[in-house]
């Protein structure tokens, strides 16, 4: 192997060694509980080896954000395949659950993204590069369903009235508000002993189902 091969890849190596210090510490701690300094002895390097790498703490956390949309992706992408034509609004519900049941932890890094708390404006590569990547990976899983929806409407088995852009906003939205609810709406979840994850697998895609069909 070539020596600029090795030392690209080493590079690589080292700034995925970060993401994953970073990753483990957001997790655990929270993000705003988390400082530079902090990824710095997890990972074992000095801080400014880690500014070699990454501008600032939202750099790595853009980072961390964008392997959780990755994997959201591809298991929607997954589902959708495997899915015949009148279930695949239903695989992808259940792709988009069963993501956050078992990566549940990337739900805070997520939701930081979606709040419009980071300013997303002159941002320096590579953090401007991950950053598009997210949202071109948040598109890919927004049309998915809407291509679902029209296929699903063309032929037939969906109402002809339902309108496939609209229809997916408001699975999108209904879905992210169940993940993550107001704390008024979590402590009626939490009364009415519901699981996040089997009742709403079970009643929401039902209810999605019942919504969108045509009754002819």
């Amino acid at each position: 192997m070539a020596i600029a091969d090795r030392k690209k890849r080493e590079k690589e190596q080292r700034r995925q060694s970060i993401i994953d210090a970073a990753e483990k510490l957001f997790f655990e701690k929270g993000y705003d509980n988390v400082s530079m300094n902090d990824i710095a002895k997890e990972v074992e390097l000095n801080r400014a080896t880690i500014y070699i790498y990454f501008e600032n703490k939202e750099a790595v956390c853009f980072a961390v954000i964008l392997r959780g949309v990755r994997i959201l992706n591809e298991m929607a992408k997954s589902h959708m395949k495997n899915a015949v034509y009148t279930q695949k609004i239903q695989a992808f519900g259940t792709a988009y659950n069963l993501f956050f049941h078992l990566h549940p932890q990337y739900i805070q890094v997520y939701n930081l993204f979606q709040s419009g708390r980071f300013d997303l404006s002159n941002l320096r590569r590579p953090t401007w590069d991950d950053v598009q990547e997210i949202i071109k990976l948040q598109k890919e899983i927004f049309d998915i369903l809407h291509s679902a929806i029209k296929t699903e409407r063309g032929s037939g088995t969906i109402s002809s009235d339902v309108d496939p852009h609209y229809a997916a906003i408001l699975i999108m939205s209904t879905m992210d508000g169940m993940l993550n609810p107001s704390p008024l709406l979590e402590k009626e979840i939490k009364d009415m002993n519901i699981n996040k994850y089997y009742d709403f697998k079970r009643s929401f895609i039902s209810f999605v189902n019942r919504l969108l069909r045509n009754k002819k």
